[in-house]
């Protein structure tokens, strides 16, 4: 998801330490979550596992991932999807007309807090685009109130934050349909706002913080807060420029379709809140000509018209492959499998492909389907981006049993 207005920036340092590692939540069970314990020895901080989400986070239907975030004295769990795209936290409010209150989510409650208070400017009207997972660039758009209460996050601890108590929520922000709220990242943010920001700037964590998409054997994914997880990756972890100012951003330099090339020396934004690829309508047209220009794919054209196929196996593996080439040398592998994707909204049936490619309009944005290969980390100290090549035995799976290793950065 991305927030449609700048803000202040606020960006803040402090000494380095492995972080904490907390699972994403599955996809389809719901249940209580477990607490690791963070701890502070020698001036950094370690933990054996993190704590682990037992629902919600996928590509589809979901459309986000999400994690847990306590709120409020005595504190409360409320999960939140993960957005690099904004900077805030705003959950479900009680009351709250549109939002979902299926189990996990619960609304915000102040009365129920006796750390919670009002606090200025007292009201909020948010909107986002790519939140809608029909129409990538329609606006969606929540309201509410602003309440100042202690908030925290895999257990590091709590900080006084800004919480956004969502009142109104728009009929298509499909990606709040199974949870409701979200948590931001960005490194802008107006005072109080933000939790990692917060921990931060309390000295609670390092100016980092990772995450990694897989379904393991206990859940979607892993999000790694304050620093760096070696665990979570496969080998190395290859850093490039983050060349944005408030969003993250990387340069991508060419688009290698198959066997041809395409310059661009353009800045894409990384936006975990987002689920698919979305190019700037000049550049998805030129993709879509190279593409179909293949005339044994099967369906191209219906495809890139935004329409579901039935195909087989081996049309799917037919379609070519795509690689963003970053500066700093990292190239960014997309199969197939990647941008042809079952379980869309928009499919008539259920083993319908749907291509994950859409109009940014003038965004161009890197989404989950290309993140999923990483462990992909956003070190705001060093203002760079780190791909490792995702663990596929430690990612989404219980970390206690395993070794914390930090990585060289």
């Amino acid at each position: 998801m991305l927030r449609d207005f700048l803000v202040e920036a606020l960006v803040t340092g402090t000494s380095a330490g492995c972080g904490v590692s907390l699972p994403l939540g599955r996809a389809t069970t719901h249940g209580p979550a477990r607490s690791g314990v963070a701890a502070r020895l020698g001036g950094r901080i370690t933990t054996p596992s993190g704590s682990s989400i037992d629902a919600g986070g996928s590509v589809w239907p979901t459309a986000i991932y999400w994690t847990l975030v306590q709120i409020g004295t005595p504190p409360q769990d409320f999960p939140v999807a993960i957005d690099s795209g904004s900077g805030d936290l705003d959950v479900g409010g009680k009351g709250c007309k549109g939002c979902v209150t299926t189990a996990q989510n619960r609304g915000y409650d102040p009365t129920a807090s006796s750390t919670s208070q009002k606090a200025a400017p007292y009201n909020f009207s948010n909107t986002y685009e790519t939140c809608d997972l029909k129409h990538p660039t329609a606006p969606c758009t929540i309201t509410g109130d602003i309440y100042s209460d202690q908030v925290g996050m895999a257990g590091l601890g709590f900080v006084d934050v800004k919480v956004g108590s969502i009142m109104t929520q728009d009929s298509n922000f499909d990606q709040f349909k199974e949870i409701d709220g979200v948590v931001g990242f960005t490194r802008n943010g107006k005072d109080g706002e933000g939790v990692f920001r917060n921990l931060v700037a309390a000295g609670k964590a390092y100016n980092a913080w990772a995450m990694c998409m897989h379904e393991g054997s206990h859940s979607n994914g892993t999000i790694t807060i304050g620093g760096v997880d070696g665990r979570l990756s496969d080998g190395p972890i290859q850093y490039v420029p983050d060349t944005g100012d408030g969003d993250y951003e990387v340069k991508v330099e060419t688009l290698v379709l198959g066997e041809t090339t395409i310059k661009l020396n353009q800045n894409s934004i990384l936006d975990t809140g987002t689920n698919i690829l979305l190019l700037p309508s000049k550049m998805l047209a030129e993709v879509n000509k190279q593409m179909c220009a293949d005339s044994s794919l099967t369906s191209c054209s219906d495809l890139w018209a935004n329409k579901c196929v039935s195909l087989t196996e081996a049309q799917v593996d037919a379609f070519p492959s795509l690689t963003l080439r970053l500066t700093g040398g990292v190239d960014l592998v997309m199969t197939s499998r990647d941008y042809l994707l079952l379980g869309s909204p928009v499919a008539h049936a259920s083993g319908e492909f749907c291509l994950g490619i859409r109009d940014g309009g003038s965004l161009f944005i890197i989404g989950d389907t290309t993140m999923r290969h990483y462990y992909l980390v956003f070190d705001l100290a060093a203002k760079r981006i780190g791909w490792g090549k995702v663990n596929k035995d430690t990612c989404g799976s219980d970390l206690s049993a395993e070794v914390q290793t930090e990585m060289v950065v």
